[in-house]
C-alpha cells in the first residue's frame, strides 16, 4: 500500500508519476496527488510548479527571491496549500495517492507526511518519488513497512497492477 520509487535529481520523475497518473485514470480510476513543473525563471533560473493530478491545478511552489538571490525558495505558504488540497482530495476515496517527492521538508517531519499517513488510514495506496538523498528519512518515516520500486515504468505499473487486483472484491 505504500512504495517509494528512489531517484536522483536528473532523473524524469515527474513524467514517469504522470504517466503512471495517466493510466490509472485510462483505466477509470481516480488519482490524487501531485507532480512537479519546472519554469525558466529570469531571475532564479527555474520556478518550480505542481500539477494537481486530479483537478489539474497548477500553482507555484517557489518564490523568486529577486535578482540578487542565488536560486528560488520553497514557498511555505504555498507547500501548506498544497497539503491542505491533497488532505481534501483524499476526503473523495481515490483509488491511489501519488505524491512527486518525499523531500526536504518531509525529512524535516514537515510537508505532507500528514497527507502521507491520511491516506494510509484510509486504506489508500500511495506511490512517493524518493530523491537520493532524502532516503534515509524516508526509510525512518515508514520503518520498513514501505516497497522500494525500481525507477522503471514496467515495475511500477505491475505494482499497481498487484494492488489493483488485491483490492477487488472476490466472488463467492
Amino acid at each position: 500500500m505504500l512504495a517509494g520509487i528512489p531517484f536522483h535529481p536528473k532523473d524524469g520523475i515527474d513524467d514517469l508519476l504522470g504517466r503512471l497518473a495517466d493510466y490509472v485514470t485510462d483505466k477509470g480510476l481516480r488519482v490524487a496527488g501531485y507532480v512537479q513543473k519546472r519554469r525558466a525563471d529570469r531571475d532564479c533560473g527555474t520556478l518550480v510548479y505542481v500539477r494537481n493530478l486530479g483537478s489539474g491545478h497548477e500553482m507555484p511552489i517557489t518564490k523568486n527571491r529577486g535578482a540578487m538571490a542565488r536560486g528560488c525558495k520553497l514557498d511555505g505558504d504555498a507547500l501548506a496549500t498544497l497539503s491542505e488540497q491533497l488532505a481534501s482530495d483524499l476526503d473523495h476515496t481515490p483509488d491511489i495517492l501519488i505524491i512527486g517527492r518525499f523531500g526536504r521538508s518531509e525529512a524535516e517531519g514537515r510537508g505532507l507526511r500528514d497527507v502521507i499517513s491520511k491516506a494510509m488510514e484510509l486504506g489508500i495506496p500511495v506511490l512517493a518519488g524518493v530523491r537520493d538523498e532524502y532516503d534515509d528519512a524516508w526509510q525512518e518515516f515508514h520503518g520498513g513497512y514501505a516497497q522500494s520500486l525500481p525507477f522503471d515504468e514496467t515495475a511500477i505499473v505491475q505494482w499497481w497492477e498487484t494492488l489493483s487486483l488485491e483490492s477487488e472484491p472476490q466472488n463467492a
